[in-house]
């Protein structure tokens, strides 16, 4: 058979003009998609609240909210509001809203820009002006607190507040930790559990405000709504103390089974290996004085389920055991104890009440760090 030499080039041609044709075609734009209308912003302290207005549209399943071009959030339906309960600090901070449409169709972004300026202090709570603290421990928590946080904390005599509010002071904390003090929460300081301030700190957990209970102020967990009376600390000492040449720690691997050793709280903190199991050393060889206001966890009736006492008491009471006595290795104490907020208690709670957390150990405390650095990230944590 010949071949036809002219084929190749009509080939050629006839692609040229396909291709011709094709470029003429125009294709069809995608359909727009409206976005919002009005975004209006409301600045309070770290607080901040989004409004806007939806376009009119059956095609609408859910809005994205993005800081600064990075997806923070994204509510699903027809939202119109946003509050970001504690925005992190900055200045010409961009906060941008775009509708989500039906098969995946995003709008174009409207944005708002403000500056978010924190004027938060870190309160520690007293039932007295600070000059007049005479326990080593309390004056010595006080100290730190002044050093390590510096003019973003106070010093505030209950007595003195009428109201706190949450959006200035994000983080209460209250240390009592004294010889000779009898068990049960109404036998702390009496400015401390007065009608008038048991009001005004049951007002500011439910507004939002946290708070770090250390020591024997771990009884607070009672009249401030955390705990049930019958599930108050039940391990108490507050006597003279005495020598010792072990080190004191802490073991945050409950039973071990529960292991909270990689949460915040412990984040920097040194470890032992005086036992089999890794532990956190807050107090060395010395003389101690053995203030525990913990929970013996063996010893409360519980309605809730769980297979053992922590289960039990953390289902009861809402709560994470998160650290016991150093050598516990069952499910017997708890010594340290973490709220989250809930449908009815907004605040957040920390509750440490270990023998170990002495803020000054008398001829010193090799590792006094761990304490600081404990404190400290509770005090973030609640900050956050």
């Amino acid at each position: 058979m010949k071949k036809n030499r002219f084929l190749p080039i009509i080939v050629a041609m006839s692609a040229a003009f396909g291709f011709g044709s094709c470029s003429s075609v125009e294709l069809p734009e995608a359909p727009y998609s409206a976005g919002v209308e009005s975004l209006t912003s409301q600045v309070n302290g770290r607080q901040v609240t989004l409004s806007w207005t939806l376009p009119e549209s059956s095609d609408i399943v859910g809005v994205q909210i993005l800081r600064n071009g990075e997806l923070v959030a994204t509510l699903d339906g027809p939202a119109t509001s946003y509050v970001v309960k504690r925005a992190t600090p900055g200045m010409n901070v961009a906060y941008t809203v775009k509708v989500i449409y039906a098969n995946d169709r995003v709008s174009e972004g409207s944005t708002t820009r403000f500056d978010i300026i924190s004027n938060e202090k870190i309160v520690m709570l007293l039932a007295c002006d600070r000059n007049e603290l005479t326990d080593d421990d309390e004056i010595a928590a006080a100290d730190w607190l002044e050093e390590a946080y510096g003019s973003d904390c106070e010093f505030m005599n209950i007595a003195d507040a009428t109201s706190i509010d949450p959006a200035a002071y994000p983080v209460v904390w209250i240390h009592i930790d004294r010889i000779g003090l009898a068990s049960g929460w109404r036998n702390l300081p009496g400015a401390l559990v007065s009608d008038k301030a048991l009001e005004v700190m049951n007002n500011y957990i439910a507004a939002g405000g946290n708070v770090l209970l250390t020591k024997f102020a771990t009884q607070l967990t009672v009249p401030y709504g955390y705990l049930a009376a019958e599930y108050a600390p039940n391990i108490f000492g507050s006597g003279e103390g005495g020598r010792g040449d072990d080190i004191w720690t802490i073991n945050a691997n409950i039973g071990l089974k529960y292991d909270h050793r990689n949460d915040v709280f412990f984040k920097g903190l040194t470890t032992s290996d005086q036992y089999n199991h890794q532990t956190f050393p807050l107090e060395g060889p010395g003389w101690r004085e053995d203030h525990n206001c913990c929970w013996d966890l063996n010893a409360y009736r519980y309605t809730a389920e769980g297979d053992n006492t922590v289960e039990m008491f953390q289902n009861q009471n809402h709560c994470d055991i998160v650290a016991t006595w150093g050598h516990v290795v069952d499910y017997a104490v708890a010594g340290m104890l973490s709220f989250p907020s809930t449908d009815t208690r907004a605040g957040r709670c920390v509750a440490i009440g270990l023998a170990a957390y002495e803020f000054n150990q008398e001829g010193g405390n090799e590792y006094q760090a761990n304490i600081n650095r404990l404190t400290r990230n509770c005090i973030d944590y609640l900050n956050e």
